[in-house]
């Protein structure tokens, strides 16, 4: 296996959202590196932190956006000379310095203007954003995602006769439940951080449905019956022309044990955010066409709502309301959970669900095994004689 070869194998372990099955796996050489853009972005970003568009005069914010931009230039060129780089270069590694510097670099412009609480507010989203784009890079957030859409238009056709059967009693429980007082008091008034922590725990209920099943459904997918059978998997991948090694088991680590638990949930997650945005977008539009204005503020008890903007046809005033969204969404949430628990239950579907799923990763796991034994073929001290 040369250099080429396995590059090209890590990446297509990172484009089938199992990125630990790559060996060695480093935050430093690995995950951080695929994040420099966003790293780049969300330190300009938390530095711009320092403007005062609302207060301050036009010439004095831009004269501030350019102490800014000169800050954090200046703050990335002093980390590339501390660490012997040159004066402008991308970093090939991320380390601590450069995250140190990406979370320090945009307090000091708000710092520069006395503005003590946007330097507070900088610093602890610098972390929390560290954070994120670590979980996000780490498990190649991004490409799993582009392979659960992928792989869920494959299923659309499984997918839509199991929302037919669903969806005559679900539309007529949760139409019921849109024009329900009582939701919309509830609902309708939750604001910020209570409203995102009800939707939560739909998505939580939901999470928990889906990964009770995805045991037994990862049985023994990483048991091969022969050295045919691997070298059959391997086919039209990276690794094909590889040696096979005899001994068909490696047993998998932690991160690769998730990395699977993720590549068998995503699928199943894009699905039912497909659903639950389309429900959600009927709402809306129902709501919009069929519900007034003094309805929405009746049902919430409230004295006003935000509106958004109103349409008039055929001297019917319609209105699009935050309230409205809000409650769309509420039940959007629930539809999700509730069709979760559709997906989990239907033993058709589990059926179908794991013939399309389990050969991708059972193809995942052989190229793996492949990999791994090539990878310690070129390590041993034979091979460095």
């Amino acid at each position: 296996m040369d250099r080429v070869q396995h590059k090209e194998i890590e990446g297509w372990f990172i484009g089938r959202g199992v990125p630990h099955f790559i060996v060695d796996y480093s935050a430093r050489t690995d995950i951080w590196t695929r994040a420099i853009p966003l790293l780049i972005l969300a330190y300009l970003a938390g530095g711009l932190n320092a403007l005062n568009l609302a207060d301050w005069s036009a010439g004095r914010n831009i004269v501030a956006g350019g102490v800014t931009i000169a800050v954090l230039v200046l703050g990335w060129a002093i980390t590339n000379l501390v660490l012997r780089r040159p004066f402008w270069s991308i970093p090939t590694e991320v380390g601590r310095p450069e995250l140190a510097a990406f979370v320090i670099g945009p307090v000091v412009p708000s710092a520069i203007f006395g503005q003590w609480g946007d330097a507070a507010q900088a610093l602890i989203e610098g972390v929390v954003i560290l954070g994120a784009i670590y979980l996000l890079a780490a498990f190649a957030v991004g490409q799993l995602i582009a392979w659960a859409i992928r792989a869920s238009l494959k299923q659309v056709r499984m997918l839509g006769r199991l929302l037919v059967r669903a969806l005559p009693q679900l539309l007529l429980f949760t139409v019921f439940l849109f024009i329900n007082a009582e939701v919309w008091q509830v609902a309708g008034t939750l604001f910020g951080l209570p409203y995102f922590i009800g939707l939560v725990i739909f998505f939580i209920l939901g999470a928990v449905f889906v990964l009770s099943g995805i045991p037994k459904m990862l049985d023994d997918l990483d048991d091969f019956s022969s050295s045919e059978e691997i070298a059959r998997l391997i086919v039209d991948t990276p690794a094909d022309g590889l040696p096979v090694p005899d001994i068909h088991e490696r047993p998998l680590g932690r991160g690769e044990k998730l990395d699977l638990i993720l590549v068998s949930t995503f699928n199943q997650a894009v699905q039912v955010t497909f659903v639950a945005i389309v429900l959600t977008a009927f709402f809306v539009t129902f709501g919009f066409i069929a519900i007034p204005l003094d309805t929405q503020i009746g049902w919430m008890s409230a004295d006003t709502t935000n509106v958004f903007f109103t349409l008039t046809i055929s001297g019917r005033e319609l209105v699009m309301t935050e309230s409205l969204i809000r409650v769309a969404g509420f039940l959007g949430a629930f539809i999700g959970m509730y069709f979760t628990v559709v997906l989990s239950t239907d033993n058709k579907y589990k059926e179908d669900f794991a013939e399309d799923t389990a050969p991708e990763i059972h193809k995942s796991l052989a190229v793996r095994l492949v990999y791994r034994h090539a990878h310690a073929q070129l390590t041993t001290p034979d091979n460095h004689s």
